[in-house]
C-alpha cells in the first residue's frame, strides 16, 4: 500500500516481503529446492585440488573420459572438475598476461636505455 501522496511503500508491504524471503530462506535450510536436493557448497580439500593441480600441468584441456575419470578418483561431480578446470585456465591466462607484460616492459626498458646510450654516444662523436 502507499501512504496519502508520497508514493512510499507501506510497512505491510515491507512486512510481507520479508515474510516471502524468509520463507526462501527456510526452503534453502531444509535443503529442497525445486524437486532437487540442494547440495551446499563445499570447499575442495587440499589433496583433491592438489591432484587437479597435477592433472591441469599435464594438459589443460579436458577430454570427457578424464573428466569423469577425476571425478571418480577425487570423489567430486565432473560437473564440479569441469568448472574447476574451466577456471584454472582463466587464472592461468591472467598469470600469462601479466608475465608476458613484464617482459615486454623489461625489454622496452632495455630498449631505452640502449637507445639512450647511442645518443649519447653519438653526441660524443659528433663533438669530436
Amino acid at each position: 500500500e502507499k501512504d496519502g501522496g508520497g508514493g512510499r511503500v507501506g510497512s505491510s508491504y515491507g512486512r510481507n516481503f520479508q515474510t516471502l524471503m524468509d520463507g526462501f530462506a527456510d526452503e534453502e535450510d531444509c535443503g529442497e529446492e525445486g524437486g532437487h536436493i540442494a547440495e551446499k557448497k563445499r570447499r575442495l580439500t587440499v589433496d583433491q585440488v592438489k591432484a587437479l593441480e597435477r592433472s591441469f600441468e599435464q594438459d589443460n584441456k579436458l577430454e570427457p573420459e578424464r573428466k569423469v575419470k577425476l571425478a571418480k578418483e577425487l570423489a567430486l561431480q565432473p560437473r564440479q572438475v569441469a568448472v574447476w578446470f574451466q577456471n584454472r585456465r582463466a587464472r592461468w591466462k591472467t598469470k600469462q598476461l601479466e608475465r608476458d607484460y613484464s617482459t615486454l616492459k623489461a625489454n622496452y626498458e632495455a630498449l631505452v636505455n640502449s637507445y639512450e646510450s647511442l645518443q649519447k654516444e653519438k653526441e660524443t662523436l659528433v663533438q669530436e
